[in-house]
């Protein structure tokens, strides 16, 4: 559970993404009934859907790295023991952190070299697609570093080394849990 600041930041990522698949399902839906009765459409609806498009990916997978939600391989991983884990999950933050900086600084660049180029039809800066893999690539990069802190402060216990999430094929295989005492 998140609170404070952190929690408010959050919320306000969700309310944006929530008025921004808003926006962009109202574009694209009032643009097909504009071009299947009226024949005409509204033509920097497809400009702008696209762009918001963009940004929910990235606000998404954010969100959902916040949570620990990405997919993983951990069928190797949950048969280590506490020491086995907890180097996989260093490693993963570690390697992780590095592509976030890769990501980025690459954004950064070209965020920078297209903002001074149109889109065609609405004329807003292309270097706002950009932006959206920079905020990204700033948040997770972030994560990462909370998560390096928490695993040498201890912070991460045994159960949380190896993030699961349970799909359908899971439950109803009854997988049993690892033997927490193996190391």
């Amino acid at each position: 559970m998140v609170g404070g600041s952190q929690g408010l930041f959050l919320r306000a990522v969700e309310n944006i993404l929530i008025v921004g698949f808003a926006a962009m399902i109202a574009l694209v839906f009032g643009n097909v009934v504009m071009r299947y009765v009226f024949d005409s459409g509204i033509i920097a609806a497809e400009e702008v859907s696209r762009m918001i498009f963009v940004w929910l990916t990235f606000g998404g997978a954010y969100l959902v790295a916040r949570e620990n939600g990405h997919l993983g391989m951990n069928s190797v991983v949950i048969r280590f023991g506490y020491r086995g884990r907890w180097i996989c999950r260093f490693l993963t933050e570690l390697l992780s952190l590095f592509c976030m900086v890769l990501v980025a600084i690459g954004c950064w660049e070209q965020t920078r070299m297209n903002l001074h180029n149109a889109a065609p039809v609405t004329g807003i800066p292309t270097g706002v697609v950009y932006a959206a893999g920079l905020a990204c690539g700033v948040g997770l990069a972030w994560i990462n570093i909370q998560n390096i802190w928490a695993l040498i402060t201890g912070r991460i216990g045994f159960d949380d080394l190896v993030p699961q999430i349970e799909t359908e094929e899971m439950l109803s295989a009854n997988v049993p849990h690892q033997d927490k005492t193996r190391s």
